[in-house]
């Protein structure tokens, strides 16, 4: 992989992670700006390993084809640890107090920026850009519509 290209998408995961994270921030949750960026940053960095380990497996087996019949390389082994690690620290932003859950709209945010972070290390900008944007318009303007729309329903329906 180019240097070029590595920390282009390294600089990318830092502004997307931020950008979700500074959503998070504005509100005041647990997970916030640097632990967002981190966590999308992290997943980025287990991709761009992942994908050059591909790289040169490829390249031991083509210069010399008995390889292929020792190495064998999982692609997708990596990329599955982050997502369950994630989840692991997910988990852990979930709290049950007075009757009420918190923490489980963190625990997804942790969780998709992993996802957006690997996507971002494979390079696959075009869906991490409408990744990101669906996420900031269901963060910004969903909470919007569920503070207006769905409180206000629920309210009713306990009546």
């Amino acid at each position: 992989m180019e240097i070029t290209d590595l920390v282009m998408r390294l600089l990318i995961s830092a502004l997307v992670g931020g950008a979700i994270g500074l959503e998070r921030e504005l509100r005041s949750k647990s997970a916030g700006f640097i632990t967002i960026t981190l966590v999308c940053l992290g997943a980025t960095i287990v991709a761009l390993i992942q994908e050059e380990m591909l790289a040169r497996e490829v390249k031991l087996i083509l210069e010399n084809s008995a390889m292929s019949q020792v190495l064998k390389f999982d692609t997708t082994r990596l990329s599955a640890q982050v997502i369950s690690g994630v989840g692991f620290i997910g988990g852990g932003s979930i709290i049950y107090a007075k009757d009420k859950v918190h923490g489980i709209t963190t625990a997804a945010i942790l969780w998709i920026s992993a996802c957006i972070g690997l996507a971002i290390g494979y390079g696959f900008i075009v869906l991490t850009i409408m990744s990101v944007l669906l996420v900031l318009i269901i963060m910004i303007l969903m909470k919007s519509f569920e503070k207006k729309v769905i409180y206000k329903l629920k309210k009713r329906m306990l009546k």
